[in-house]
């Protein structure tokens, strides 16, 4: 069976530009991490949502959540759950409005395949940025968070960060036998796959 290959909306939000996308599947529209000032384009460029998809649990990718919870109650919100805890406090002191997560992912450092609609998630626990970090690929497409970024990574000097998981997956990252699907990333540009995996040398030997 070939994989599906779903167009998506971009755009930056924030003071940090953190990447809001829109997937647009047959069935309907997966949004994937609201940040900052994100809600109301979110509100207009999705007319038949079909789920909020969260990478992970920092305050600039999760913080319209809420308001786009308030407008839309029953739209179910995906979140890792070991960074549920940052979506329900806000317990870095940004201002952040908690709404928490209508359905936790359990990865455990593996994978967990989800079934939304009919639309196929699959989530990729990659800790170190934050205890939950993930990768969330859709169709032909990973959405990377702040795990992976075009000839970067995520930063693991932050409060709930750890270079020691960091490390880790960023191993399994590498030893990842996949297609060289586009990465689109939480920040910037995108990247590819093989070429990211290729640079996990580099990021190991400074850690």
């Amino acid at each position: 069976m070939q994989t599906p290959s779903y167009p998506h909306l971009c755009k930056a939000f924030g003071p940090y530009e953190t990447n809001c996308y829109i997937v647009q599947t047959p069935q309907g529209e997966l949004i994937i991490d609201p940040g900052m000032g994100s809600a109301p384009w979110v509100l207009e460029s999705a007319p038949n949502p079909l789920a909020i998809l969260i990478t992970h649990g920092h305050f600039d990718h999760i913080y319209d959540v809420a308001r786009i919870h308030e407008a839309l109650p029953d739209l179910p919100i995906y979140c890792p759950s070991a960074d549920a805890f940052m979506m329900e406090s806000d317990c870095f002191d940004t201002g952040l409005t908690p709404c928490a997560p209508s359905v936790l992912v359990e990865c455990k450092k593996g994978r967990a395949e989800l079934d939304i609609q009919s639309e196929r998630v699959t989530y990729l626990h990659f800790p170190g940025h934050t205890p939950g970090c993930s990768i969330v690929i859709v169709g032909d497409k990973i959405y990377s968070g702040d795990f992976i970024f075009k000839r970067s990574i995520g930063r693991y000097d932050f409060p709930y960060s750890s270079v020691e998981d960091m490390r880790e997956s960023l191993q399994r990252f590498q030893a990842l036998d996949m297609p060289n699907l586009e990465i689109f990333p939480g920040h910037g540009d995108s990247t590819h796959l093989k070429y990211e995996q290729d640079n996990v040398a580099l990021w190991l030997s400074r850690m």
